[in-house]
């Protein structure tokens, strides 16, 4: 077997180091709550989402969703680099007259975005409000189709899988 020479070790200990560089931009982004200035986003990618939920009704009503989301027992960010949307997450507080937890509402990743700590990094932004709060957080249903989600929340304990509707 050939050596490689001090020269084209040097080259390619950059070009690797250049590499790493481009890949850590990529993945670089910030974790915010939401903005008026950023309304159209927020809505652009609940639209996109919408095929990966199983809500309720066949089309939602943004401005309720858009009002809720500012009320303070809901919880919402988005996940950005610089102008670009990457995924939003919301939560909210559920209390009953028995307990009190945190249940997460929406979870979505843009398909670019996906298998690079997107998701990862906003469900850890609700979990530490959860704790901070010392209140349980519950996931109100993941596909067992969606394989990155079971992936994501293997660490939580299933507490049911049965989920019933009745349309009026």
């Amino acid at each position: 077997m050939g050596t490689i020479s001090s020269r084209s070790r040097y080259s390619i200990i950059n070009t690797f180091s250049a590499i790493t560089k481009l890949i850590e931009f990529y993945l670089m982004f910030t974790i915010e709550k939401p903005k008026q200035i950023h309304m159209k986003s927020w809505e652009n990618i609940i639209e996109l989402s919408l095929p990966s939920h199983n809500f309720q009704y066949e089309n939602i009503n943004f401005d309720m969703f858009w009002n809720n989301i500012f009320q303070d027992d809901f919880f919402a960010f988005a996940a950005k680099n610089e102008d670009k949307f990457m995924g939003i997450i919301v939560a909210k507080i559920n209390e009953t007259y028995y307990q009190k937890i945190i249940e997460l509402d929406v979870l979505f990743v843009l398909p670019d975005f996906r298998k690079i700590g997107v998701a990862r990094a906003l469900v850890n932004k609700i979990e530490s409000i959860s704790k901070e709060n010392k209140l349980d957080l519950v996931i109100k249903g993941v596909e067992k189709s969606n394989l990155l989600a079971q992936k994501l929340f293997i660490n939580y304990e299933e507490i049911s899988r049965t989920r019933f509707f009745k349309k009026a």
